[in-house]
């Protein structure tokens, strides 16, 4: 092997060890609505513990209706409107507020950032969620 070819290898293994460890997921790799709970979105999950299938969302949803659990594992298939359970904010500075009902209305779980918890307003019920910001905390 030549010794380009080598720090080639190397680098390369490096950057896949750094994924690895740290849990980093490139850009080009993630993407809303693909199964995987990357950065700067929220994540559900069809069972409690953030476990069974789940869905990504990046960007404000007005009703779930047409969203559907990702990957494998319990729920896989099924619509994620009135279905989640728990839930995930891989987003550093909003925090995501999950509705009742769609159109962000009706009692609503809160998901702060960066922290994962079981839905409890919004268990099994829940429609649409926003992103919020500042505190009192201001939606949309």
């Amino acid at each position: 092997m030549t010794p380009i070819r080598r720090l080639t290898a190397a680098v390369v293994a490096g950057m896949l060890s750094f994924s690895l460890v740290s849990g980093y997921v490139p850009a080009a790799a993630a993407a809303e609505h693909d199964g995987g709970c990357g950065g700067l979105e929220l994540c559900l999950f069809y069972n409690s513990g953030q476990r069974g299938a789940s869905h990504d969302f990046r960007y404000k949803v007005t009703d779930f209706g047409p969203y559907a659990f990702l990957g494998a594992g319990a729920g896989a298939g099924q619509s994620v409107k009135n279905r989640a359970a728990s839930a995930w904010n891989l987003d550093g500075y909003f925090t995501a507020r999950i509705y009742f009902n769609s159109g962000y209305a009706g009692p609503a779980d809160d998901v702060t950032p960066l922290t994962k918890r079981n839905l409890g307003d919004t268990y099994n019920d829940n429609a649409s969620f926003n992103w919020c910001h500042r505190s009192p905390l201001v939606c949309g």
